[in-house]
């Protein structure tokens, strides 16, 4: 079955686990399809079977991924990035956290799915998901492919959970998460801080990237943690995860604010 939900922003979501297919339609009536991650898919299926009903931690892991054996964090990585499709990475008020027990679909924003929602046109191609591998080690971040100072291209839709997170939404509105704008990633690692500058070429998310790594070096050796920096006008938004896969957004004005200052402050758990 289909299910129908509602985001924040009045945007309407139809979503069909048989294909992991995730229609949003937003309020000026741009639709955008998009192929999400198998865990993801599977998350979002089992908490809108029954929306407002807790799922404990146990429940999701042995129906998201079958029984099958995974890193510790993959949860908290699996609804992270489901938050960020969802414009929920904020307040968490779509996808909920019920302490110390798990997590529920928050009720009031679900949907008849057989009411007269929007649907994709036939030329509406769903654009296709990178499933990403259960992270391993220790800390269960996720860390760059390449080592110090590469730079990747990837498409808006597939880095669309980052830059949610980043909170450039806040800056240029929800609806340019559907553009077919390319951004560029470029990233490093300082000591166990791993870093991942986002800009619009790659010459502006290098720039961000050696920027970010020369303020590194005012910092703790031992922080540890996974950082995303974009720099919008004079603003920049950070967004990290922790090593206990907690996470934080923040935002600053540059000419304010120490960069080294905020992303500590972002990872301060963890000192």
């Amino acid at each position: 079955m289909r299910y129908a939900f509602t985001l924040k922003n009045g945007a309407m979501a139809l979503f069909d686990p048989d294909t992991a297919l995730l229609t949003i339609t937003t309020t000026h009536g741009e639709v955008q399809s998009t192929t999400i991650g198998r865990a993801e898919s599977r998350l979002l299926d089992l908490l809108l079977m029954e929306p407002g009903q807790t799922k404990s931690r146990e429940e999701i892991i042995d129906y998201t991924w079958n029984d099958r054996v995974v890193a510790s964090g993959s949860l908290n990585q699996a609804v992270f990035s489901l938050r960020n499709l969802l414009n929920d990475s904020r307040d968490h008020e779509i996808v909920m956290t019920v302490p110390r027990r798990g997590y529920c679909f928050n009720r009031l924003y679900v949907v008849d799915a057989h009411s007269d929602l929007p649907t994709p046109s036939d030329e509406a191609m769903p654009v296709p998901a990178i499933e990403e591998p259960a992270p391993q080690g220790n800390d269960d971040l996720p860390v760059p492919a390449e080592k110090t100072r590469t730079s990747t291209y990837i498409t808006k839709a597939q880095l669309i959970g980052y830059v949610v997170t980043l909170g450039v939404c806040a800056f240029t509105g929800f609806h340019s998460g559907f553009d077919t704008t390319k951004i560029e990633v470029s990233s490093a690692k300082h000591h166990e801080l791993a870093i991942h500058a986002v800009g619009q070429s790659v010459a502006e998310a290098e720039a961000l990237r050696d920027l970010s790594v020369t303020q590194a070096q005012q910092l703790p050796a031992n922080l540890k943690g996974d950082v995303w920096l974009n720099l919008f006008k004079t603003n920049y938004s950070i967004s990290c995860i922790r090593p206990d896969q907690s996470t934080a957004n923040l935002q600053l004005n540059s000419e304010q604010k120490d960069l080294a200052l905020m992303i500590r402050q972002c990872l301060e758990a963890t000192l």
